[in-house]
C-alpha cells in the first residue's frame, strides 16, 4: 500500500510540476502578446557600442543635420539604415531618368545608420531551402521559390554595385558559407529541406558534408554532425550604407537632407492639400506628400493597424580575435552553427597586415531568461543578455577546438545588442499603406500616401536592398516602365522581380497570427 500511496504522490508531484510549467508559459504568452500590441517606444539615446561603428569613414555624416528642419518635403523617410537608403537612392534616381525632382528628407532618432543595419552580422546570406520550407504550405511551392530568388539576388545585386560605385571601404565580397550541424535530426531535417529546393530552384547548388568530412573540411571537431555549404556573401554593413548616403549627398545636394537626432513622435492628416501629412519631429514639424516608415522593428509605433501584427525582437552580436590555430582564409568563409532551437551566425573580416580579420558572431536568442520570449517585444539596445553573451562567446572553442586557441591579438571582444523586426507571417511588409492600417486619411489629391518597407525577420540583407529599391519605383509610379537593370537595381517592370506576397494588403494583415511568429522564435 505504500509503494502506491508514494506512486501516486510521485504522479501528482509531477502533475503539478506541469501544470505549474503550463502556468509560467501561458503568462509569458500574454505577456508577450500584449507587448506585441502596445505601440514601441522611440529608440533609446545611448546603445550599446557595435564594432561596426567604431571608425566611421565619414564621421562628418555621423550627426549630420541641417541647421534649421526643412518645412515641407515631397517624401520624408523614417529611417537610415539600408531600406532608408534605398528607398531615397531609387527615387532620386529614377527622377533624374524621368527628367523630374522630389524633395526628399530622411529623420533618424539617433545618429546615421544606428539601427539594425549597423548593427548587425554583415551576412549576405539567403537560405534558399529554409526559405521555401518556410512557405511552402501557405504559398505554394512555386511562390516559395520565387520568394528564395528574391533573396538570392541580393549577393549579386551587392556585389556588382560595390564593384561599379567603387565601394570599397564595405568589403562586400562573395564566400562559401558553411552550416554546421551540431545534432542529426537537425541536419537529417535540413537535407530533406535541401532536396525540396533543388526541385523548384534548381540552379542553386549546395554541398553536403557528413559528419568525418565535415570535421576534416572544415577545421570542426566531434560536435559537428554533418554540414552543407553553399555561396554567400559578407561584407560591412554601416560602411557600405554611409558611402552610399555620402554619393547621394553630393549628387544631390538641392534635393536630398538627412536630419539625425530627429525623432517622429506623431504623424498627423492636418496639412494642405499639397502636403496633407504634419510629421511631428523632436526638431519641429515637417509638411509631406508621402511618408515612409523604413523603421524596421519599430515601425508599428507609427502604425496602429500593424500592432499585434509585427513586432521589434532584442538580438546579440560580438566582435572576437579569432584564436590563434583558427584557418585563415582572409574573409572568404561565413559560418552558421545550426542546433536543435536556434542557430548563431558568424563572418570574419578580410586579413589586415598579416592579422586574421575579426571574427563577427551573433545568435544565443533562445538562451535568455525566458528562451527568448522575453527578448520579442523588447527594445532597450543599451543593455545585453548576459546567458546570451556568454554562448556567443564561447561557441567558437567548443565547436573548433583544438583547431582555435587563444586569441591572435590582444584587443578586447565586443559586444552589443539591436532591434530587428519580425512580422507574424514572417514575410516583410512592402508597399502602400491602407488608411485602415495608419488609421489617416487624407483628402484631395491621390498623389500622396504612406508606405511601408520593413519587418525582414533576421534577414534584412536579403531582404532590404530590394524591397527599399522595390518601394522606391512604387512611389515613383513606375511600376510598369521597362527599364534596363542598373547597379543596385534590376531590369524589366517591378513584377518581373518583385514577389506580390511581400505587399501590406488589408487582407494579408488582418490573416496574420503572432502565434507564427512566436513559433518561429520561441
Amino acid at each position: 500500500m505504500g509503494g502506491v500511496i508514494s506512486s501516486l504522490a510521485a504522479a501528482f508531484k509531477t502533475g503539478r510540476t506541469v501544470i505549474k510549467a503550463l502556468g509560467h508559459l501561458s503568462a509569458e504568452y500574454s505577456e508577450l502578446l500584449e507587448r506585441a500590441c502596445a505601440a514601441p517606444p522611440l529608440p533609446v539615446r545611448d546603445p550599446t557600442t557595435a564594432y561596426w561603428q567604431e571608425r566611421p569613414p565619414f564621421p562628418e555624416l555621423v550627426n549630420i543635420c541641417s541647421e534649421k528642419l526643412p518645412e515641407s518635403a515631397d517624401v520624408v523617410i523614417v529611417g537610415s539604415g539600408i531600406t532608408g537608403v534605398a528607398i531615397a537612392r531609387t527615387i532620386l534616381h529614377e527622377d533624374r531618368r524621368k527628367g523630374t525632382s522630389r524633395r526628399v528628407v530622411v529623420c533618424e532618432a539617433r545618429t546615421l545608420c544606428s539601427g539594425a543595419t549597423g548593427r548587425n552580422g554583415g551576412h549576405i546570406k539567403a537560405s534558399p531551402f529554409e526559405v521555401f520550407g518556410r512557405f511552402r504550405k501557405k504559398l505554394g511551392p512555386e511562390r516559395a521559390a520565387a520568394l528564395a530568388r528574391f533573396q538570392l539576388r541580393h549577393l549579386e545585386t551587392f556585389v556588382e554595385l560595390c564593384k561599379v560605385e567603387r565601394i570599397d571601404v564595405a568589403e562586400c565580397r562573395e564566400v562559401e558559407t558553411v552550416d554546421l550541424f551540431l545534432d542529426d535530426e537537425t541536419y537529417r531535417t535540413a537535407l530533406n529541406e535541401v532536396d525540396e529546393v533543388n526541385k523548384w530552384v534548381p540552379e542553386f547548388t549546395i554541398s553536403r558534408w557528413t559528419a568525418e568530412e565535415a570535421q576534416m573540411k572544415f577545421s570542426a571537431n566531434r560536435q559537428v554532425r554533418g554540414a552543407i555549404s553553399y555561396k554567400a556573401g559578407a561584407l560591412w554593413p554601416y560602411r557600405l550604407i554611409t558611402a552610399i548616403w555620402k554619393c547621394l549627398l553630393a549628387d544631390f545636394a538641392e534635393t536630398l537632407s538627412i536630419e539625425t537626432s530627429t525623432a517622429v513622435d506623431g504623424i498627423l492628416t492636418e496639412g494642405s492639400t499639397d502636403y496633407p501629412y504634419v510629421i511631428s519631429t523632436s526638431r519641429g514639424q515637417i509638411r509631406a506628400k508621402h511618408v515612409v516608415h523604413a523603421t524596421n522593428g519599430y515601425a508599428t509605433r507609427l502604425i496602429p493597424g500593424l500592432q499585434g501584427k509585427a513586432i521589434g525582437l532584442l538580438v546579440h552580436m560580438t566582435s572576437q580575435s579569432p584564436g590563434v590555430n583558427f584557418p585563415d582564409l582572409n574573409g572568404r568563409r561565413s559560418w552558421s552553427i545550426m542546433y536543435s532551437n536556434g542557430f548563431d551566425y558568424i563572418t570574419q573580416r578580410p586579413s589586415e597586415n598579416g592579422v586574421p580579420g575579426k571574427v563577427m558572431l551573433g545568435g544565443g536568442f533562445f538562451l535568455s531568461p525566458k528562451h527568448g520570449t522575453d527578448m520579442m517585444g523588447a527594445y532597450d539596445d543599451s543593455k545585453v543578455d548576459s546567458l546570451t553573451v556568454a554562448h556567443n562567446l564561447g561557441i567558437m572553442a567548443t565547436v573548433f577546438e583544438p583547431n582555435w586557441g587563444g586569441p591572435v591579438d590582444k584587443e578586447p571582444n565586443m559586444v552589443w545588442s539591436g532591434v530587428m523586426g519580425g512580422s507574424a507571417d514572417l514575410r516583410p511588409l512592402v508597399g502602400k499603406l491602407d488608411p485602415q492600417l495608419t488609421g489617416r486619411k487624407v483628402k484631395g489629391t491621390q498623389d500622396c500616401g504612406e508606405w511601408i518597407s520593413a519587418y525582414f525577420t533576421g534577414d534584412g540583407m536579403v531582404w532590404a536592398w530590394l524591397c527599399g529599391t522595390a518601394l522606391g519605383i512604387m512611389i515613383t509610379g513606375g511600376e510598369e516602365e521597362d527599364v534596363p537593370a542598373s547597379p543596385g537595381r534590376p531590369g524589366g517592370k517591378l513584377g518581373d522581380w518583385f514577389p506580390p506576397e511581400l505587399l501590406p494588403t488589408v487582407k494579408r494583415v488582418k490573416a496574420m497570427d503572432l502565434a507564427d511568429l512566436a513559433e518561429e522564435f520561441s
